[in-house]
């Protein structure tokens, strides 16, 4: 009994997908084996404290970066939570940036003066009225905010400095390793690790970069939105509280100088004679 045409070719089919991937087995196995320890969040050790103490800073360094972009949201999630935003909507900064930024014109318009202080550290300069309990958590939660994105917009920042560091120490030991370990039966391994070092430690260092800037205009945002027409207030009511100028009586003759005639011009100043080398202010 013959094979149907369809059959025949189903089973030829399935025979070449046998064959393909008994011939790719060895190189998928080879490629899942070439993943480096540092990569997956662990430090090989050779013995040799040079190189041990470089892929534990390594291995230390990425797992900090992993942890950047909650290190530097964290700050939002409680500022959202404060401002009666769902914390989920943090991640919007958009949104949150808003809802601060009105926030303190509603403040403001109700007679709270707000001022952001950076130096010598964060705080919100707060006057006029007496301040409710929910005003207060509110301005509370805005100068934790201040202060805790600008501790992670700084570590995050040593954080880079220290990939970078890393980077000039990890081509130290490439270039050196060849002769170091020449008889050290895992120098291939070893050479291996440092390659992926440099893949993990760009990797990081870029994360940190982009998460504390994040955390700073996190802060930007924050004194725009609370000091945004924060001099205005002020100058309005020093004008307003000024009595107006009487106008002139019509006729009236401006007072004369004493010694003068009542309608000569006053004389200009004498000048000093040009040319020398008195001070001309």
């Amino acid at each position: 009994m013959t094979a149907s045409p369809g059959r025949a070719r189903r089973l030829r089919a399935a025979a070449l997908a046998l064959l393909l991937a008994a011939a790719h087995a060895p190189l998928l196995g080879a490629c899942a084996a070439q993943a480096s320890q540092l990569e997956q969040g662990r430090a090989l050790r050779t013995g040799k404290p040079p190189y041990d103490e470089f892929f534990e800073a390594a291995r230390a360094l990425r797992e900090e970066s992993l942890r950047a972009e909650e290190l530097a949201g964290a700050a939002r999630v409680e500022l959202a939570r404060a401002l009666g935003l769902d914390p989920r909507a943090a991640g919007d900064a958009a949104l949150v940036d808003e809802a601060a930024r009105a926030r303190a014109a509603e403040l403001r318009a109700s007679g709270v003066a707000l001022h952001v202080d950076l130096v010598p550290e964060a705080r919100l300069v707060r006057g006029g009225r007496a301040l409710g309990a929910e005003d207060r958590s509110l301005i509370e939660a805005v100068e934790a905010c201040l202060k805790s994105s600008l501790a992670a917009s700084k570590k995050l920042g040593e954080l880079s400095k220290r990939a970078a560091e890393l980077e000039k120490k990890r081509a130290e030991l490439a270039a050196e390793s060849t002769e170091a370990l020449a008889d050290d039966p895992r120098y291939r391994e070893v050479k291996r690790e440092l390659e992926a070092a440099e893949r993990v430690l760009a990797e990081s260092g870029a994360l940190a970069d982009r998460h504390a800037g994040k955390a700073s205009k996190l802060v930007l945002d924050l004194v725009l939105a609370i000091d945004a027409g924060a001099g205005a207030v002020p100058a309005r009511r020093s004008a307003a509280s000024r009595a107006p100028a009487r106008p002139a009586a019509a006729g009236a003759k401006a007072p004369s100088r004493r010694g003068g005639s009542a309608g000569a011009a006053p004389k200009p100043p004498p000048q000093p004679p040009r040319g020398g080398d008195d001070f001309d202010p």
